[in-house]
């Protein structure tokens, strides 16, 4: 299992398995500056949803999924509640987060998304698959839009001149999280679990992994892996081993002229999941 942190700031990622269970969860970066104790509000809140999962997991016996995942994002509502009551946040303000959640039911196992975290299994043809869809990717481009005209008219804005040149078209997207016609991201509201992407597969169809999408970068971003590639990180080493080669390929590409993205490295996780 993999979270690392894309640079200096608290890691805004969060992975962890428990019994049948297992999750990667990637805090999307605030738009408000606000911080709670002490953390980004993605940070606190990726941290905030791992802890309510790992107490609702023990007893959640037979419960349905969407039941554990209603009862963590209200634990997660209250926490922010409690946290913010001095400061309340406009609705497209309040922390948000993707995340992927595999979970063993008897022979099967069953895959839940939301946003842009992905799952990796091998399909009943024998190719690996990424599992999970999102409307994200949309507005992220429209936000590398902005960028690239900002950068046009200015090739040598530093990353802080970039940000403050998108910032607002961030908050325009931002404004379309969880409401229709928009994306949909676990939150402080429950209606987004109605938006889920869900599947089942068998046990022994092999090794599953899970990724947030600053891992995803090796496949989508740089065309360095496959999915493929990835069901055969199948130790600690050989993760670490891929790790180290993205944040090598970014720190060598031109964020701003290269591949363009808003952040030079994100936050990458990682967990490989070997049924049994």
């Amino acid at each position: 299992m993999i979270s690392d942190a894309g640079g200096t700031a608290p890691n805004e990622d969060a992975a962890g398995h428990q019994g049948d269970w297992a999750w990667v969860i990637d805090g999307a970066t605030g738009v408000s500056g606000a911080t709670i104790e002490g953390l980004s509000d993605a940070a606190w809140f990726a941290r905030a949803v791992d802890r309510a999962l790992r107490g609702a997991i023990p007893d959640s016996g037979q419960s349905p999924t969407d039941a554990v995942l209603h009862r963590v994002v209200e634990e997660c509502a209250q926490a922010f509640t409690q946290a913010t009551r001095d400061a309340p946040r406009a609705w497209h303000e309040r922390p948000s987060a993707a995340f992927a959640l595999l979970r063993r039911l008897g022979d099967r196992l069953e895959m839940t998304t939301l946003g842009d975290c992905q799952i990796v299994h091998r399909a009943e043809d024998g190719q690996a698959r990424l599992f999970g869809t999102s409307g994200i990717p949309v507005f992220e481009e429209r936000t590398l839009r902005a960028a690239r005209q900002a950068l046009q008219a200015a090739p040598d804005l530093t990353p802080a001149g970039l940000w403050d040149r998108v910032v607002d078209q961030v908050r325009t997207n931002r404004r379309s999280m969880n409401i229709d016609g928009g994306y949909w991201v676990l939150s402080t509201d429950t209606a987004a679990l109605a938006h889920v992407d869900r599947a089942t597969i068998p046990v022994d169809g092999g090794p599953v992994a899970l990724c947030s999408d600053g891992f995803l970068r090796l496949i989508d971003l740089f065309g360095r892996w496959t999915p493929g590639g990835f069901l055969a990180l199948d130790d600690q080493a050989k993760a670490e081993t891929a790790l180290r080669e993205l944040r090598r390929i970014e720190a060598a590409d031109d964020p701003h002229h290269g591949h363009l993205r808003l952040k030079r490295s994100d936050d990458a996780s990682f967990l490989l999941v070997r049924p049994v």
